[in-house]
């Protein structure tokens, strides 16, 4: 790579990397407050924040990181633009491949990274996002036993625990579940634990009753226990049951999900939305490059032209990404979605790309420069007009 090469691309990569750092974790901030109200219920340590905070990275990233890229990439070519650079590299007969190689290198690169991110390291965060979440449920009689009161975990699902004994046991457990339509359960011990078998909470219940009462016929059943056994994932929020989503599953899996999967069987559109986003996404940080360097990537004298481009980058990359997040909700149920999904940044991809490896670039017609122009200028005058009517008074009095 020749050295003039190397230099924009070092210009390139800093910017798109701390774009991408600023963004990632500006939205990562908004989806952690999201969901800080069950570590905070809960009583969670630090760790438990930063470790949320470390599972939501991936998923944002993925989708900030074709913007942060053309924020680099539109940025640098702009500011070599303002200060005459690529004037200079083509006066010096540089051919205009040399400016498109490190846009390519770049895209091409936070392509494959948002690939692997999206199959690999996505899925997995996810999967460790259910965890912390459901870990955090698993303290719930901790905090019930501070309380001292009922304890509303979610609608329908009450906690009391009187104290605590010697030895962490638990003494005088209430739990009220009425989350199932049509049926309403009631736990009451005397005393009960919590213990963790391998990767699974159990809440051991000792000397205590069990009542569920049928609101379609009115019937109550009492059961008598002298111990009992409840998994903790039964008291995870709605939506956050033990069967894994598509999103905290493997891309093999997806592609070969077992017959008795939860959401082959009962949502299997939400499958193939997830499979369509991992093969997808990757695509737009190579178009976004592309349509950077057609529009951006020759010297233009107009500063107003120079803006106009960039504005119709925006419009371009936003309305395509716009549609790849529509699109890829609706290809579960139709397979023309699924297919735009892919084609819509294929084609940009192939459109943008002939013209960045045939040396041509693009821009708005002249006469709409000429037009956008005169309308700046004349907002401009109407602008200072505004601010200093005195002057506008003076001359109008003198004529």
């Amino acid at each position: 790579m020749k050295q003039i090469e190397r230099y924009i691309l070092r210009r390139m990569s800093l910017l798109t990397f701390w774009s991408l750092t600023a963004v990632t974790l500006l939205v990562m901030t908004t989806q952690v407050l999201i969901r800080v109200d069950v570590l905070t219920t809960t009583g969670q340590a630090l760790s438990a924040f930063l470790l949320l905070a470390a599972t939501l990275i991936p998923s944002v990233l993925s989708i900030v990181a074709p913007f942060a890229l053309l924020i680099g990439v539109g940025q640098v070519l702009s500011v070599m633009n303002s200060d005459s650079e690529l004037v200079v590299i083509e006066a010096a007969g540089v051919p205009p491949a040399t400016v498109l190689k490190p846009v390519l290198v770049l895209s091409t690169v936070v392509s494959l990274m948002v690939l692997l991110v999206s199959n690999f390291v996505e899925p997995w965060s996810n999967s460790k996002l259910y965890d912390v979440l459901a870990q955090a449920q698993s303290d719930l009689f901790s905090v019930a036993v501070r309380s001292g009161t009922f304890m509303r975990l979610e609608d329908g699902l009450y906690v009391q625990v009187n104290e605590k004994l010697p030895g962490g046991e638990l003494g005088g457990i209430f739990l009220a579940d009425s989350r199932t339509e049509g049926n309403e359960t009631i736990y009451y011990a005397r005393s009960g634990v919590v213990r963790a078998v391998g990767e699974t909470n159990i809440l051991y219940l000792v000397d205590g009753e069990l009542q569920q009462h049928n609101l379609t016929n009115d019937q109550i059943s009492i059961v008598t226990f002298t111990s009992y056994a409840l998994d903790m994932a039964a008291f995870v929020p709605a939506g956050q049951a033990s069967a894994r989503r598509p999103k905290e599953q493997t891309t093999p899996y997806l592609l070969d999900p077992a017959a008795d999967d939860y959401y082959l069987v009962n949502a299997n559109f939400t499958i193939k939305q997830e499979l369509v986003q991992r093969f997808s996404t990757w695509m737009y940080p190579l178009a976004f490059g592309l349509v950077a360097f057609t529009f951006l990537g020759k010297a233009r004298s107009n500063r107003h032209e120079q803006f106009q481009n960039g504005a119709i980058v925006a419009g371009i990359t936003l309305g395509a990404r716009g549609f790849g997040f529509y699109s890829g909700e609706a290809a579960g149920g139709s397979v023309f979605m699924e297919t735009l999904s892919y084609a819509v940044p294929a084609a940009i991809i192939g459109i943008f790309g002939f013209l960045a490896l045939t040396g041509r670039t693009l821009t708005i017609p002249r006469a709409w420069a000429r037009l956008n122009d005169r309308l700046i200028e004349y907002a401009r005058n109407r602008i200072e007009r505004w601010k200093d009517p005195a002057t506008s008074a003076g001359g109008s009095g003198s004529a």
